[in-house]
Parts: C-alpha cells; structure tokens; sequence
C-alpha cells in the first residue's frame, strides 16, 4: 500500500487495505490554504497557513487591481478534470491552461466531503477547528446524528437543530469585509436563508442565481456595481458536477461516464465566461473544487445490520465512504461485516495522526465516536432509516487520490 503523506503527520501504525491513500496537506497544499492566501491577498492575518509558493506567488492576488474571484466547482477532481482534457470536453479550460499553465495538485481535507470541505473553503481552517467532521454528526446538545446540509435530525426533517450549535470560525467574508472591502458569495438561489449557507457565507452580500448561464451574468453584474470602489472578493459555487457523479458515477480515465462529460462540458463554458469577465475587470481568477469523487459499486454496498447498530450507543456518523461509529465493544465490530468492507482504525489514533488537521475540542471529540470505518475502493456504506437505502455509482469522504487530489487553476489580473 502506498501512503502519500505530508511532512506534519505524525506516524500512524494502524495497516490500511491496498491501494493509494492521500492525506491532506494542511500546510501548504491543501484547500485550507487557498483561502488563507486570499485572505492575506485583502491583508487579513490567516488563521492557516497560505498556499506554499510554489503552488502560488502571493502577488498574483494581493496585486490584482480589481480583487480576487474564487470558483468552486463541487466534486470536480483531478482526475475527473483531466479526463474531460484528455477527451477534447473543456477546450474553455484548455484553452485557459494554455495560457497560464497547468492545473496545480492540491489535496481536499478529511474527510473528504461537501460539508466538511466547503466549511474549510469558508473558513481557511481544518475541519479540527471548524467541527464540521462529516455529513452526518451526532450533536450531543440535542441526543441525536443530525444531517449537517439540512440541520436536522437524521430522520426528523420537520425538526431543525439551533444554527448556533453549529456556528464556527469567522467566514472569509466577515473577515474581508472587517478588513473594509466588499465580499460577495454568488450561489443557488435556492440555498439563500439555509442554515448551512448562513454557516459557510455569513459576512458576505448574497446573490443567487437559478441556472448556470446566470452565473457569468450576475458576476459581471457585481463586477460593474463595485467598479471604482475599489478592490473586492467574489466567491462563487457550483454544485451540479457533484450531483450527477452521485447518480451516474464520475467521468474517470478507467471509468468514463457520458453524464459526468456532458456536465462539464457546461462548466467550460460558464469557466470560459468567468475567465472573460474576471479579465476585463482586472481581477485574480481561482477555480478549484471541494473534494473529487470516485466510482462506487453497488454490489460492494456494505448495509450495516440492524444487529450492528443495536450494538452502537448511536447511530453511525460520518458517511457512506468514511463512518464513525460508536462502540464500547470493539469485539462485536470485529466481528461484524465493518472489517471486510473497510479499514477498522481506532478514532483517536486518526486524530493524532492529524488526518482533521490537528486535536478536537471536547465538544467537537464527542460527534464522531470511537472508530473510523473507511471503506475499501468501490465500497459504500448503507443505513435504512426507515426509509430504505439509496446506493449511488459516485462518492467521496474517504482518502483515495480520485478523491482527495483536487485542481487549482489561476489566471492573473492582467
């Protein structure tokens, strides 16, 4: 097996299954980052590390006339990324790479998922800091997992949680607008008033847009407002890459998928646009993504046995590619299908080794259990809450390169 791993791990004896895992690279390489160099970019005092230098020359943003425009397409990795190159689908972005290079490897954080990744993106922090950990939590406060998209019960969707119980580290816009300058988060108009989106954008100036040809639009439309007031931040979302590689898998090198391609080729030409505008009005462009995705199998569903889960002291946290689960008797997991379909690790060992980017706070230790069960490649973990389960051909949370290896493109100012 081999590990790719950063010089501020400390070392972690327990054997995973074979295969490539990457581990996040919380100093310097990582998404963590990349909001930190924009911060420092509007002269905020990170509370990360900034991209290493290598990766970024700090000038590009600090130096652009206009500001900096940061976009996240969700789930686009590497390689889904580099697929789409391959088969001619994005000639926007080939084009784009042309001219100002090749797409920098960054890594996602741990785990590797929506929630948790994005929150880093909004907040320069580690998922240690924030306590976002994963899609599903168990909040102690309220007795229950609770569904962090929807702030709910999992299970009891009519029954939201208090948003401060999941109120964390000041966002990038409340720290660039302290800092005196415009910040902007353009993003579905659907997700405008969620507690999830108040989470990730507090601070900012909402703008929401209902389809993708929007999104250029609405960006020039702020450009223009804010031209002549002087430099300002853009952070814009797309989550569709994400939403069809759950239902139809990724577009991969060894696993291509004609949704996933066709998906892209939209982005490329929203990518295109963005790149237009963000040039005409002398801004610092970004394009990265949150985590990546790799293909899931369905026949290699794990469904966790209601026997197993009566054996918890709560339900499973986590995800299908990354659970945490709860068990005052390690021999009944050992037993159990848990250990053939992933690696069994003792959760404390994960966090010491720093795979959520360093200790947790006691509040933030008592939502993910006693042990990380990470699924083998293709594995995904099932839970019927009553409602049956749903297996997908796509997923992340977990630690493989399709996964965690993200791109960072960059187009200068001028």
């Amino acid at each position: 097996m081999t590990i790719t791993r950063s010089p501020a791990f400390g070392p972690f004896s327990a054997g995973l299954a074979q295969g490539t895992r990457v581990l996040p690279e919380y100093d310097g390489g990582s998404i963590v980052n990349v909001t930190a160099s924009i911060l420092q970019a509007f002269g905020c005092e990170p509370p990360s590390a900034p991209l290493r230098t290598d990766l970024l020359d700090p000038a590009v943003l600090s130096q652009a006339p206009g500001g900096v425009v940061c976009l996240v397409v969700d789930a686009l990795g590497l390689a889904q990324l580099q697929a789409g190159l391959a088969a001619s689908r994005a000639p926007r972005l080939q084009r784009f790479i042309d001219e100002h290079g090749l797409p920098r490897r960054l890594t996602s954080i741990f785990p590797s998922t929506t929630t948790a990744a994005l929150t880093s993106l909004a907040t320069a922090q580690p998922p240690s800091k924030h306590g976002i950990l994963g899609h599903v939590l168990w909040i102690e406060e309220v007795r229950a997992a609770c569904n962090v998209l929807h702030f709910t019960p999992v299970g009891r969707p009519d029954q939201p949680i208090d948003d401060d119980l999941l109120r964390c580290e000041p966002t990038i816009h409340e720290r660039v607008a302290a800092a005196g300058f415009d910040s902007v988060a353009i993003t579905a108009a659907a997700y405008e008033g969620t507690a999830f989106t108040n989470l990730l954008q507090r601070g900012g100036e909402f703008v929401g847009y209902q389809t993708q040809s929007q999104m250029p639009y609405l960006l020039e439309q702020t450009l223009s407002a804010k031209s002549g007031q002087g430099r300002c931040f853009v952070g814009m979302y797309w989550p569709h890459i994400d939403t069809i590689a759950h239902v139809y898998g990724p577009d991969l090198p060894e696993a291509p998928c004609e949704a996933s391609a066709l998906e892209l080729e939209f982005v490329d030409q929203m990518i295109g646009h963005t790149a237009d505008i963000c040039r005409r009005y002398r801004c610092a462009l970004l394009i990265t993504a949150d985590h990546g995705q790799a293909s899931l199998d369905p026949h290699l569903s794990c469904s966790l046995p209601r026997d197993l889960l009566a054996n918890l002291r709560q339900r499973p946290a986590g995800g299908r590619r990354a659970a945490y689960l709860a068990c005052d008797h390690p021999d009944e997991l050992a037993q159990s299908v848990v250990p053939h379909a992933s690696d069994l690790l003792p959760m404390d060992e994960v966090i010491d080794a720093g795979w959520f980017g360093g200790p947790l706070s006691p509040v933030f230790r008592q939502r993910i259990g006693d042990w990380l069960a990470l699924a083998h490649d293709g594995v995904q973990f099932l839970i019927d809450d009553g409602d049956g389960v749903f297996p997908q051909l796509g997923g992340h949370a977990g630690l493989t390169p399709h996964e965690m290896e993200v791109p960072l493109l960059l187009a200068p100012a001028d």
